[in-house]
């Protein structure tokens, strides 16, 4: 890990450490069903954000395994299917700007991946990823169920945010991060990319005196910092012709540095593997959360 990141990281921790979480806990009667019951979190990050996340908790006694589903580059993250959901604790965190933790700021997509990116302490993607660090925390701050194994999974943006959980936070027994985006990486300001990533092309473009500061502000994201710091196993999907979050040639990189990696490369691009590697990743999961 770099110095800078380091620092990043370790700076931004202390910050958390000061802020109490003030977490608030609402059922959900909608939502909620015979077999477990939804409940809706609000809670503060850093700059004294509020945030949203879903909780669904089996019916019965615990501990039960928990899945976190991190967020991925989008304005909503809501409740989604999963058949272990009857036999674990799902959560479903939001960070600042998307729905329900848009109090103070209000996320555009695209724009959100940019916004205040000129300078790294006015860069919220920045603080992005202390939010997801606050949700994990806040876990063992609610009193609705006992915690057991823990397995943090996501997508794009929410793949990245599920690494550095993982590599943050030594409670976190299985990651399984598809398609992560590769945000602070150099080649993430290559010509030429895909949505989401491009976002930053289109931005040097009206601003091209702010390439040196765009990536100074993004390069403590970048995934391959904080690689090395994971010891849970990995689960990594890529795809071949992925050229806007999680280019193949970065996907085998970041693989090479995580100690205990499943790298699986498909033939698609962005959806990283698609329903054949959602059925595997439910397997993988269930192994590794011990559900049999």
């Amino acid at each position: 890990m770099s110095i800078s990141a380091d620092r990043f990281w370790r700076e931004n921790e202390a910050v958390l450490a000061e802020v109490m979480p003030q977490l608030q806990v609402q059922r959900d009667n909608f939502y909620s069903q015979p077999d477990w019951d939804v409940y809706q979190l609000h809670y503060t990050s850093a700059d004294g954000m509020w945030l949203f996340s879903w909780l669904s908790v089996p019916k019965g006694d615990g501990p039960f395994p928990v899945i976190v589903r991190m967020p991925d580059y989008g304005s909503v993250h809501d409740i989604v299917y999963t058949s272990l959901r009857d036999r674990a604790v799902v959560m479903n965190p939001t960070y600042r700007g998307q729905r329900r933790s848009d109090h103070s700021i209000q996320a555009k997509y695209p724009g959100l991946l940019t916004e205040g990116i000129g300078d790294p302490s006015s860069y919220v993607m920045r603080r992005v990823f202390v939010d997801v660090l606050r949700a994990v925390d806040v876990l063992y701050e609610q009193n609705l169920a006992q915690i057991g194994k823990m397995a943090v999974i996501g997508a794009g943006l929410g793949g990245s945010l599920a690494l550095a959980v993982a590599a943050r936070r030594g409670v976190v027994d299985a990651v399984a991060a598809n398609t992560p985006m590769a945000l602070g990486n150099p080649l993430a300001f290559e010509p030429g990319l895909a949505y989401p990533l491009a976002e930053l092309n289109d931005y040097l473009r009206m601003y091209p005196d702010q390439r040196d500061a765009a990536a100074q502000s993004t390069a403590d994201l970048d995934p391959l910092n904080i690689a090395s710091q994971i010891i849970a196993p990995v689960l990594l999907s890529v795809g071949i012709n992925d050229n806007g979050s999680c280019p193949v040639a970065f996907g085998e990189e970041l693989a090479s540095l995580i100690h205990h990696c499943d790298l699986r490369v498909y033939h698609g691009a962005s959806e990283g593997g698609g329903h054949e590697h959602a059925q595997i990743q439910m397997s993988w999961l269930s192994d590794k959360l011990g559900l049999g």
